[in-house]
């Protein structure tokens, strides 16, 4: 899968950009964490580093622990947070039933060439 990911090239380099506009970074996460804070289990889609979610542990004791991200660069990071992560693209991943209680796609809607079938694919996990 991570040859064929845009995304394996900036792994390194996506951090230093939040780090550098660190108001987005802050504002973006408190945005999320505001809406997190009673989401229990979440898996995180497109969890890229795991950036948001290390920041959402130390600052707001919100604990992703499971993510899906298609650049295995992005997802080596993210594992060296403590996330455990399946290399993997939205489309082509299983949900599950009754799994989790939340899904996140935090800034990855973007990036999801089918969003409408991907997020009754999300609805369809909490409501077999």
């Amino acid at each position: 899968m991570s040859e064929n990911s845009s995304f394996d090239q900036y792994a390194s380099a996506y951090d230093s950009w939040f780090f550098d506009n660190t108001n987005l970074l802050t504002s973006e996460v408190n945005l999320v964490a505001y809406f997190l804070k009673d989401a229990n289990k979440v898996l995180s889609v497109g969890c890229g580093s795991g950036l948001f979610e290390s920041i959402l542990k130390r600052d707001f004791n919100i604990d992703i622990r499971i993510g899906l991200e298609p650049s295995e660069g992005m997802a080596e990071i993210a594992r060296k947070r403590g996330m455990e992560v399946e290399v993997t693209t939205a489309e082509a991943a299983d949900f599950g039933i009754e799994l989790y209680d939340t899904v996140l796609f935090n800034g990855t809607p973007s990036y999801i060439t089918d969003l409408e079938s991907l997020v009754y694919k999300a609805f369809l996990a909490f409501n077999k």
